[in-house]
């Protein structure tokens, strides 16, 4: 049996029938499937536990990657198959996948894949699936959520990024990779990285793999405020990397230490003094599209 777990409001409001096709997609391969649904921020973790008690021996999540992220609180280690039906906004965990765009055909691949050990990460102790970080882009979604009330969507976004070039201030955290401290900085961005993507598809960490049993770090140096509206194309198609100012470790165990910092964690933000970061290797099971030639 397989366990669909969804907030309702999933994928513009389309959550429901997404959960209703998906379970009709199993059924036609003559698999019993039970829908879960999800009230509240958080619910979506207390879904897959419940999926798990009665049974399930997969659950498939449909949301972008805060849904997965909170899905894979329960899911970390448990043993259980994990499925993905990208319904979010960027599904950027989805595309590290190689998963198709369309829901649907996203989830027939996967039950038509092969097996495979996706890693984890945690942040002071808590999973998480594909990048979490500080600096720049953890201000331009805090403008965002500022600026949706007056404006729509991408049009929010547009005006942030604007905004925060504006009123950029670098960010100083200390960084200590694998328990060795690098010399203390100003950064634009630091990433730690499971997945390859953030932002609806920006390749932040363009040479990091899902299941190496490695986070991909990655460091860019603090720039003069005029220039990152000229690095943004690079930034987006992950040739930030090749640049002198930005540097690139991998790592087992990572952490970031800065008073009152806030902390990006699959699109969620959080305010910490202290970032413990931890791969789980192999923690999550999932189902990998076929690879063609």
């Amino acid at each position: 049996m397989i366990g669909i777990v969804l907030n309702p409001v999933s994928g513009g409001g389309k959550g429901k029938a997404l959960a209703d096709e998906a379970a009709a997609l199993l059924a036609s391969r003559g698999e019993e499937a039970r829908i879960y649904e999800s009230a509240c921020e958080g619910g979506i973790t207390e879904r897959v536990r419940e999926a798990i008690a009665e049974g399930c021996g997969g659950v498939a999540c449909i949301g972008g990657d805060g849904s997965l992220s909170e899905a894979v609180q329960a899911l970390c280690g448990s043993g259980v198959v994990f499925y993905v039906i990208p319904a979010g906004t960027g599904n950027d965990f989805a595309r590290a996948l190689g998963l198709p765009k369309d829901s649907m055909e996203a989830f027939r691949a996967q039950l038509e894949g092969q097996p495979a050990a996706i890693d984890c990460g945690l942040l002071n102790g808590k999973a998480f699936i594909n990048i979490s970080g500080s600096g720049f882009d953890v201000r331009v979604l805090e403008r965002t959520e500022e600026l949706k009330a007056d404006y729509p969507g991408e049009q929010a976004y547009r005006k942030a990024v604007s905004d925060t070039i504006r009123h950029y201030v670098p960010f100083s955290p200390e960084i200590e990779i694998d328990g060795k401290r690098l010399e203390s900085g100003a950064y634009a961005i630091a990433e730690i990285a499971n997945g390859q993507y953030f932002g609806g598809g920006m390749r932040v960490a363009p040479d990091a793999q899902l299941d190496d049993g490695l986070f991909d770090v990655v460091l860019v140096r603090a720039v003069p405020r005029l220039t990152i509206p000229l690095l943004f194309p690079l930034f987006i198609l992950g040739l930030h990397t090749r640049l002198p100012l930005a540097k690139q470790y991998r790592a087992k165990k990572v952490c970031l230490r800065a008073p009152g910092m806030t902390i990006n964690i699959d699109g969620r933000l959080e305010r910490m003094d202290e970032g413990h970061y931890e791969i789980c290797p192999g923690a999550l099971r999932m189902m990998r599209p076929i690879k063609t030639a």
